[in-house]
């Protein structure tokens, strides 16, 4: 199988990378520049050049692979717009296929609304996106459109790593000796998913025959700000205090990707796992806080 991966040296492009090269996929990675094709080929995948900004350079290599699996975003001012004449062109280029052309786009939990009295977001739930994202569900809609594609949309919970993610950015302050800052509140409840599990659902829904999966990625259901807190502060011996964001006088909604952190949401966590067998490893928030200590 050759899969085309855009985005492959960010947190998420890259475990995706690692867990299909580690499974012997052939996998082009989108290179921007000659660091990234480093990074692409210590990874074990090869290097193809081009930009997200300029989808003619690519697009016509991606879609002469098996699959593309999109995981790439710019953030900035203009990404939703980058986002869409992307993958518009993908779909453009796809038409020439005997068989449709098998595309894992990347959306996100922020896509979905605030829950609250017990409820869960599930994939049937309703867009409400932050306006910083809205671009994803019109793009969304329009891949679904038609039959060049064999679209899988994966939404990942908030993507946790040793490097990357709210236990990370908890871990750093504490390391740091101040509060943690965020735009959520103690009570605000956050889904989390680790970046290797998420890789592994992303190699899982590669490999699904059906069309137009829609998947929501979480290990964690939703677990309040400060129980996490409380959490890291039990594994370091060292108390570890939130502080709470006010929204910037200057924020752009069209632009503030910090809000989504402000939403509080819990999710379904079964039906990925019925659809595609997948099995996170990380799936206590005592296996995520211990794995990912430093």
């Amino acid at each position: 199988m050759d899969v085309f991966v855009t985005g492959g040296t960010g947190q998420i492009g890259a475990a995706v990378v690692k867990r299909l090269t580690g499974e012997g996929v052939r996998v082009i990675g989108l290179a921007r520049s000659d660091n990234a094709s480093e990074k692409l080929r210590a990874s074990g995948a090869s290097a193809y050049p081009g930009d997200l900004r300029s989808p003619e350079s690519w697009v016509g290599r991606a879609a002469s692979c098996d699959a593309v699996i999109h995981t790439g975003a710019t953030f900035t001012e203009d990404m939703g717009r980058v986002d869409r004449q992307s993958m518009l062109a993908l779909k453009q280029a796809a038409k020439h296929r005997k068989q449709p052309l098998k595309i894992l786009y990347t959306g996100g939990i922020w896509l979905f609304p605030a829950v609250t009295g017990g409820r869960l977001i599930t994939e049937k739930t309703p867009f409400s996106p932050l306006p910083a994202f809205r671009f994803m569900t019109e793009t969304i809609r329009t891949l679904s459109n038609g039959t060049d594609l064999n679209l899988a949309v994966i939404h990942p919970a908030l993507v946790c790593s040793r490097t990357a993610g709210p236990i990370a950015e908890m871990t750093t302050a504490l390391d740091e000796n101040h509060p943690y800052e965020t735009r959520a509140t103690p009570d605000t409840l956050w889904p989390l998913v680790e970046a290797d599990d998420l890789a592994a659902l992303y190699a899982l829904a590669l490999r699904q025959p059906r069309f137009r999966m829609s998947l929501i990625a979480s290990g964690i259901q939703g677990i309040s700000v400060a129980h996490l807190a409380s959490h890291i502060s039990a594994r370091h011996g060292q108390q570890l205090d939130i502080a709470t964001l006010p929204v910037p006088e200057n924020a752009r909604p069209d632009t503030d990707w910090q809000a989504g952190y402000a939403l509080s949401q819990s999710v379904d966590i079964q039906h990925a796992r019925r659809a595609t067998g997948w099995q996170p490893d990380h799936s206590t928030i005592e296996d995520l806080v211990v794995a990912l200590s430093r």
